[in-house]
């Protein structure tokens, strides 16, 4: 596996699948990027439409919206979030919809396999999705933004994408990989929202969670930890500041050759 498989594969073991029980108190201004996702998604769908999703994770975030497909298939490299989505799937009693342990850059699905390919802080592999993806479907992308977190990572000296916030912004990034790869864009959105945690003790479950703070260690980190809480701390709560995006592209519909 990979380290990220190896780490979502931990976080599967301890809390049982992608979310834990760390309380938070969340502000979206510019509208909660998940339920945008769902909507793009489930807009896309069809009856007879198949969704592949990249990064599926514990296949909760999917399962809302494969009602809205005929088929559904969940990826990812972690097996116990497998596992985790195996469960969750069999519980909300959904048999079309199924998880594969699949590496996305190599997917050995057919050309024009999907109507739609989404990903959720998941992987892009454009040229991958160009391939999979019949004339005329779409990617729907959700990305995590160069300024988030920005505060506790440079707090801790190091973190996811560590440092972006001073060269291009990532949605613009992702936005050029899907355009070289034959796309064509047709949305790009921001969200920048706050989340409060409740105690210090909610914002380590969270650190440990995600990797936001690689290799975070409670211990080795307490330093930098308490001055994050003492820096940040409001009456909400302990202040986190987010920055996630969603980036929405096409793949152009075949052009029919005119007979002489």
């Amino acid at each position: 596996m990979t380290m990220d498989a190896e780490f979502y594969s931990r976080v599967a073991e301890r809390f049982g699948g992608y979310f834990s029980d760390a309380r938070s108190t969340d502000v979206f201004p510019d509208g909660r990027p998940d339920a945008v996702f769902d909507e793009l998604a489930t807009a896309l769908g069809a009856p007879h439409a198949r969704l592949l999703d990249v990064g599926c994770a514990d296949g909760r975030s999917l399962l809302r919206i494969s009602p809205a497909y005929g088929a559904v298939t969940g990826i990812d490299l972690s097996p116990s979030m497998l596992e985790c989505a195996e469960r969750y799937r069999a519980e909300a009693d959904l048999p079309h919809v199924t998880f594969e342990l699949c590496d996305a850059a190599h997917t050995k699905l057919p050309d024009g396999y999907a109507d739609v390919v989404t990903s959720r802080r998941g992987p892009l592999i454009a040229r991958e999705f160009e391939r999979v993806l019949r004339p005329g479907g779409f990617v729907v992308y959700m990305g995590i933004g160069e300024q988030d977190a920005r505060e506790l990572k440079e707090t801790f000296g190091r973190g996811q994408d560590f440092g972006s916030w001073n060269g291009r912004p990532l949605a613009e990034g992702i936005a050029q990989e899907l355009s070289d790869a034959g796309f064509v864009v047709t949305r790009s959105q921001a969200f920048r929202f706050e989340e409060f945690y409740h105690s210090a003790g909610d914002l380590d479950t969270f650190l440990h969670q995600v990797p936001i703070v690689d290799n975070y260690d409670p211990a080795a980190d307490m330093e930098a930890f308490d001055r994050y809480v003492a820096a940040v701390s409001v009456d909400q709560g302990i202040r986190l500041s987010r920055h996630w995006f969603i980036v929405q592209a096409q793949k152009p519909a075949a052009v029919e050759s005119s007979s002489s």
